[in-house]
């Protein structure tokens, strides 16, 4: 199983693009989830998107413990800090 660790890069660029403003959880949500499929009943697309937001969830929780988001956690909306964009900033610049 991927750990939220997996997603940091990712969410803090989408959120770097941002900045002024906030992402929704469901607007980070493209980042992990995966097309439907249309093989797949709509029950199981269903629980694979919900599983998949949790990861997003977990994610940015440890994100904000770093001090790199703020997660307003009765909107699931997020915002970076100027330490999340030193951070991702760090990384694009590193690679």
């Amino acid at each position: 199983m991927e750990t939220p660790y997996v997603y940091f890069e990712r969410i803090l660029s989408k959120l770097a693009e941002s900045y002024l403003g906030s992402c929704t959880l469901q607007a980070l949500a493209p980042l992990v989830i995966p097309p439907y499929n249309v093989l797949k009943t709509f029950s199981e697309n269903i629980s694979v998107q919900r599983e998949n937001q949790a990861k997003i969830l977990d994610a940015l929780i440890l994100l904000e413990d770093l001090g790199y988001i703020v997660l307003d956690q009765a909107s699931d909306e997020s915002c970076i800090t100027a330490k999340g964009l030193i951070q991702i900033n760090h990384r694009i610049l590193s690679n």
